[in-house]
């Protein structure tokens, strides 16, 4: 198929001229004597590339380039100049034009321009294809879902992707920021590059640093001896992802800061100066600026990580990709086990979206591919999801009362035994969700998870027996 130009000029005779040259090398013209004729064409059709004038009537090639360019922003396009309007010419080309052409022109020097940027396009095309190849063989369709919520940060997605610029992704667990991230990647132009994830959480605080920044032969007691490159050098012209960012100790922070302001960072146990070129997707499940209040984050490195922030909802947000979310999993563990099931009960959908899903996507999936297995029927039942009947949800911006009983006769600590209390009640309130309850009482997760594992283990050591509620936070005590 020939590739289609369209030639946009006032002069008559340059249009006639151009046309004739393109025709008989093969190419389908079309042309245009005007600026407002031009945009008309270039906005009705498709075409491969646009000559475009830079001296027209009332609508200059400018300001033509700029309403094509915000319409179809890949569109190719070659200013054609005289030698007085070099600059602007060269102002067209920082506005998304591709090259310009300067007249008088002869036909060789026409060819050879036209050439070189179809030979571009066509790069850019298999480019795209190969992209696509990429985000089909990763099955991005499991990102799904039809609510506004999500469409927002599909959107948001699109728009940070063509980037270099660092994103910030921020939802609770079981949202799925990896696979926003994956696609992210998979987007942008560094897509056949790696993108390396790192979870800071799952990596003990002694071995975190070596992880990310690698380290030399004898950096310390147990290192290879070889050494080893980190996941910074591994992600070297791709995306390195960073979950759960905020597990960073100061000192690394301080280190990783450095990477992202310059490129460069030191091995552990190094003295070279090491030098990379890539894109940081950093992600928390709690909100990155509630760490940096607490002190436990450094405020210059949010700043940086906080460039672009995409913020995932909850499930529970989006109860419109309930269902949907719920069937695509039914149809892949189907699949997966060789079942034949046809879908949901009436009564089965109620409850998947009347529930309220704490542990969000993740914990729906793990739901349905559990069911699939042991569901000896073809249609899901309520009772075969065994969920739990909602508990009441509260707004946190409502009023709540709580009761609280102590028995001011058996207690040595009236405090500690009412703030557990308190901690019980909430996690009931927010149906187990750690996230929201650490933020409705106003405590890190840190402190709740201290206090929950010392109601498991029973009685308290000596040391922390006379602990306030507010031992490891910031805020004052609790009741």
């Amino acid at each position: 198929m020939a590739w289609k130009i369209l030639v946009v000029d006032d002069d008559t005779a340059i249009v006639r001229s151009i046309r004739r040259v393109l025709e008989a090398a093969g190419f389908d013209v079309d042309s245009a004597e005007s600026g407002e004729k031009g945009l008309r064409l270039a906005c009705e059709h498709a075409y491969d590339l646009i000559l475009l004038d830079l001296r027209l009537g009332a609508m200059d090639g400018l300001e033509v380039l700029r309403s094509i360019k915000e319409k179809k922003p890949s569109q190719l396009v070659i200013m054609i100049t005289g030698f007085a309007n070099v600059p602007s010419a060269v102002e067209a080309m920082k506005r998304g034009a591709y090259d310009y052409i300067q007249k008088p022109f002869n036909v060789d020097e026409l060819k050879l321009g036209i050439e070189k940027a179809l030979q571009n396009l066509t790069l850019q095309q298999e480019v795209e294809e190969l992209r696509q190849r990429h985000v089909d063989k990763n099955k991005f369709e499991k990102i799904i879902g039809n609510s506004q919520e999500i469409k927002k940060v599909l959107s948001l997605v699109q728009t940070f992707s063509g980037t270099d610029i660092t994103v910030l992704i921020e939802g609770e667990s079981g949202t799925g920021k990896e696979l926003i991230a994956e696609y992210l990647h998979y987007l942008s132009p560094r897509f056949a590059q790696p993108f390396i994830a790192l979870n800071c959480g799952a990596v003990a605080k002694n071995l975190l640093e070596s992880e990310l920044f690698g380290y030399e032969k004898g950096a310390f007691t147990g290192a290879d001896r070889a050494g080893r490159i980190g996941f910074i050098e591994r992600s070297d012209g791709g995306n390195l992802f960073l979950d759960e960012v905020a597990e960073l100790s100061e000192e690394a922070q301080v280190k990783f800061l450095r990477v992202l302001e310059k490129g460069e960072f030191y091995r552990v146990g190094g003295t070279k100066l090491q030098q990379v070129n890539l894109r940081v997707i950093a992600a928390s499940n709690l909100p990155l600026g509630q760490a940096v209040e607490e002190g436990r984050f450094r405020r210059d490195l949010f700043y940086r990580l906080n460039v672009a922030r995409i913020e995932l909802p909850p499930l529970r947000e989006r109860k419109g990709d309930v269902l949907q979310l719920a069937k695509f999993f039914l149809d892949q563990f189907s699949r997966k086990f060789g079942k034949q099931l046809k879908g949901f009960s009436p009564a089965a959908e109620q409850m998947l979206v009347g529930y309220h899903w704490p542990g969000n996507v993740r914990e729906l999936r793990n739901l349905i591919e559990r069911v699939v297995l042991l569901c000896g029927n073809q249609i899901i039942d309520a009772e075969d999801l065994g969920l739990a009947a909602p508990l009441p949800q509260v707004q946190e911006e409502d009023a709540l009362c709580i009761s609280l009983k102590v028995d001011l006769n058996n207690t040595t600590n009236a405090i500690r035994d009412a703030n557990q209390q308190l901690i019980n009640r909430i996690l009931e309130i927010t149906n187990g969700n750690k996230a929201r309850a650490a933020r409705l009482l106003g405590i890190p997760r840190g402190t709740l998870r201290y206090h929950l594992d010392r109601d498991k283990e029973g009685q308290p050591t000596a040391e922390q027996a006379d602990l306030p509620f507010d031992s490891l936070a910031n805020p004052g005590q609790l009741l």
